[in-house]
């Protein structure tokens, strides 16, 4: 007696079982999904993987490091034990006679001042007032030795020093300086920045208006600036903090992006960078 015909379901016998006879029949169209299947997992995974490389700030620029072409001559014009005094006009022909020099030129405290706070992002500018100095130029970097040896214990000269632009310039427009091991500024006072805060900066940074690209200036890259910049410094890689620098679509909005830096925990302070 029968109740109609029923698909029958048989996981034994003589009868092979339906799904097995579906996939025989469709084993063409089952490859083709799996493929497609594995390879939408591997879109998916390289996708996330790349997106978490697009975080990452960019290493600093592979270029060659600029010679150190610039000094800076600082003044005595008061009787010190350190040195004579003299005048400002006394010591700027000292510098201009010294055949290693390409250029030099008398910069005052205003100036000084005036570039300071071009530059400062955040904070007031300090009470006390800069002496006057000399910037100048050498010819070629192994010409400083020469410039500071024919200033030394000249009326009106305190001390020769190496000085250069920086190496962003012209790259970034803004500077964050992360918390080193130093603790005197309070914006530091839990020990130098960690990686998860730096992480969170750098995401920060990414946030802000017109920022196109955040550079990482790590530990070993900042020791090679300061050996290169200023080899009679003794400094260690745990000496040197860590730095970001960003680039903006319009270098106006750096100081924005910087002021939305501070008092970030691991931050220290900003700057833009002319």
């Amino acid at each position: 007696m029968t109740y109609g015909e029923t698909d029958e379901l048989s996981f034994g016998g003589e009868r092979e079982p339906w799904l097995r006879t579906w996939a025989a029949a469709h084993r063409r169209l089952l490859a083709i999904t799996v493929a497609a299947a594995v390879a939408l997992t591997g879109l998916g995974t390289g996708g996330w993987y790349l997106y978490q490389q697009s975080l990452l700030p960019s290493p600093p620029p592979d270029v060659a490091l600029p010679p150190m072409l610039g000094f800076i001559v600082q003044l005595c014009l008061k009787e010190h034990p350190s040195c004579t005094a003299g005048t400002i006009d006394q010591v700027a022909a000292l510098v201009h006679e010294i055949p290693e020099v390409a250029s030099s030129a008398v910069v005052t405290p205003e100036e000084i001042l005036a570039r300071t706070s071009e530059t400062s992002i955040g904070g007031e500018n300090p009470a006390w007032t800069w002496p006057a100095r000399i910037d100048g130029k050498v010819h070629r970097a192994a010409d400083f030795e020469a410039v500071r040896r024919q200033l030394a214990g000249k009326p009106g000269v305190v001390d020769v020093q190496r000085s250069s632009e920086n190496f962003w310039k012209g790259t970034a427009d803004l500077q964050v300086n992360l918390c080193g091991l130093s603790r005197t500024l309070a914006a530091c006072r839990n020990g130098a920045a960690t990686d998860a805060q730096r992480d969170a900066v750098v995401a920060r940074l990414r946030e802000q208006d017109g920022v196109q690209e955040v550079f990482l200036q790590d530990r070993a890259f900042g020791l090679r600036l300061i050996k290169h910049y200023y080899p009679e410094q003794y400094l260690t890689i745990n000496d040197v903090p860590e730095r970001l620098y960003a680039r903006l679509d319009d270098p106006a909005k750096a100081r924005a992006a910087g002021q939305a830096m501070l008092g970030v925990p691991g931050v220290e302070s900003a700057n833009l960078i002319r």
